[in-house]
């Protein structure tokens, strides 16, 4: 009888487990939202990146733009160069 209980409480946790997973999942997938401003940016809730990200220059950060204009704006910027 108690190996029967404990088989029951370990598959009820491995349900509760692989519910949450797929919790987190979804809302990671929610939270990315793409800028329809300008192609090649991104931006994501939590990790917020600014500027282009097509740029090699690109920091990558949500404070700022990139290491040679890190205040922007990207566009017609004379250092842009296409990342690999």
């Amino acid at each position: 009888m108690p190996l029967l209980i404990s088989l029951l409480l370990l598959r009820k946790a491995k349900q509760r487990w692989q519910a949450r997973l797929r919790q987190m999942r979804n809302f990671r997938q929610r939270q990315t939202i793409a800028s329809p401003s300008r192609e090649g940016s991104r931006f994501e809730i939590g990790n917020y990146f600014i500027g282009d990200l097509t740029c090699r220059y690109n920091a990558r950060s949500p404070h700022v733009r990139c290491a040679v204009n890190p205040d922007g704006p990207c566009e017609g910027c004379r250092h842009y160069e296409a990342r690999d």
